[in-house]
């Protein structure tokens, strides 16, 4: 059973996935809602009444309302790439928390006006409105992927909470493509690894998880009453803009709480990982270029067992080791998941190695 309202989400919520990375602008999916999709063709039925093999036009389904009365559209339903004060949908979106709370109040209301009246011009088979509102779609579709990662990848089932399909996008201080959660855990929400390890956050982390909480605030107010706008305007709304608001809300909630009660008492401390077989023959060299990419590493841990060669038909491109880098802080040692990587030159040979990309867990502290 879908949990559709904020008290009972908020009994439910066991997990929280966040969007809170500062260089990542999601792509925007231009999908439209399924009462725009024919619209076009049923605005030109419902402009007309078939009777016998006669038509008759409908009078009075624009109240009033005409292309000449509506003044300019709001910015955002000008085009369907608009662009605020230099800033595309996307920038605007992300950089939301610096808006002021009336100026997106008078925003979303103007939105919500002229697409009520452009709904009523099309059912009267005026066509010239289409685009305006398939605009107004875009945009509050990329609101819908700018929050994407920490609300629409969570499937509600009873009291459950499931979260297990969903992006880590809080980038780590160290770089990186790790992420975080926040969950409840015996009642208090804090933040954790993507295996559920209490995790403590601080410096560009605790600032960007702040920075997230504001957004997701700002956008509840930009979605404010979308459903209820779209009944008004006789249209269907699209479930997951349906529920936006509510989500925006909670996890701005639970984002804020879990920022309060962020503290090294919370971090859970793992074994230091197993070396591989390649450990000892690697390690000299795989510091140096650790240490070259990040100053802060004072150790590796090579957990691979042999090479992992990458083929390009049947010469190979590059080999691969994977492991650690080991970091200190106030908080003690830190593993960084990451790997290293050698060229193929030909003849058999390999070139120097290389920082070979980051992995995808969690960065961890070890006893």
């Amino acid at each position: 059973m879908r949990l559709t309202c904020q008290k009972e989400l908020r009994k439910s919520l066991g997990l929280v996935v966040l969007f809170i990375g500062t260089a990542m602008v999601p792509t925007v999916s231009y999908a439209q809602f399924g009462s725009l999709k024919g619209l076009a063709k049923k605005a030109k039925e419902k402009a007309q009444k078939t009777v016998g093999n006669s038509t008759e036009s409908i009078s009075g389904v624009t109240e009033g309302v005409s292309s000449a009365t509506r003044g300019t559209a709001p910015w955002p339903m000008q085009s369907s790439n608009p662009v605020y004060n230099g800033k595309s949908t996307e920038k605007f979106l992300l950089g939301i928390a610096e808006e002021s709370d009336e100026s997106l109040v008078e925003l979303r209301d103007q939105m919500y006006a002229r697409f009520k009246a452009n709904a009523k011009l099309a059912k009267a088979g005026d066509m010239n409105t289409m685009d305006e509102n398939q605009n107004f779609t875009r945009f509050y579709y990329a609101i819908f992927n700018i929050v994407n990662c920490n609300v629409f990848n969570v499937s509600v089932s009873g009291d459950k909470i499931d979260a297990s399909d969903a992006h880590y996008l809080i980038t780590s201080n160290k770089g990186g493509g790790i992420g975080y959660f926040v969950m409840d855990k015996g009642g208090k929400f804090q933040f954790v690894t993507q295996k559920d390890d209490g995790a403590f956050l601080n410096g560009e982390e605790l600032a960007t998880a702040k920075q997230a909480a504001a957004r997701m605030r700002k956008l509840q107010i930009l979605t404010k009453g979308l459903n209820e706008m779209y009944q008004n305007a006789g249209e269907d709304c699209d479930r997951g803009l349906r529920m936006m608001n509510e989500y925006c809300g909670l996890y701005a909630d639970a984002v804020e709480k879990a920022c309060a009660n962020n503290t090294p008492e919370n971090i859970e401390r793992k074994p230091r990982p197993a070396a591989g077989k390649m450990h000892a023959q690697l390690k000299a060299q795989a510091l140096q270029v650790a240490k070259a990419e990040d100053p802060d590493v004072v150790d590796v841990i090579i957990t691979s067992a042999a090479w992992d060669v990458k083929m390009k038909g049947l010469v190979p491109l590059l080999r691969n080791v994977y492991g650690y880098y080991v970091v200190k802080d106030a908080q003690g040692l830190m593993c960084l998941s990451r790997a290293w990587t050698e060229d193929y030159l030909g003849n058999g040979k390999y070139g120097k190695m290389r920082p070979g990309g980051v992995g995808v867990g969690s960065p961890f502290y070890i006893k």
